[in-house]
């Protein structure tokens, strides 16, 4: 997994890129949301338009992010899900447990 980061409105956005799958992904992207954190910005949105593929362990990043941001007393949304994972988040029911929205100006509108 690769990311950018940009911001707009004062939100935070992640524009993740390739497969998340968890490994040794998951401790630079809790790194990366801590020191978003540590900055003050606690308004972050995870931008999955160009993620290709999810597995366990991706969804279980995904989770621990939120959980770190929204103990933090921030909030944590997804937004351009491809249909293939979005499916899958349909599937496991987390799309129930995860704020997602279609494009990034709809989900920034409800931070």
């Amino acid at each position: 997994m690769k990311y950018s980061e940009s911001e707009k409105n004062g939100i935070a956005i992640l524009h993740l890129k390739g497969d998340l799958l968890g490994g040794g992904d998951i401790a630079e992207f809790k790194e990366k949301l801590k020191s978003l954190l540590d900055a003050g910005k606690k308004n972050i949105l995870i931008d999955m338009s160009d993620v290709t593929y999810v597995n366990s362990s991706g969804i279980g990043m995904l989770i621990s992010g939120m959980t770190t941001v929204v103990q933090a007393g921030g909030k944590f949304k997804i937004c351009n899900i491809e249909k293939n994972i979005k499916n899958v988040f349909v599937i496991t029911n987390l799309i129930k447990v995860f704020d997602t929205f279609n494009t990034i100006d709809e989900a920034i509108a409800t931070f």
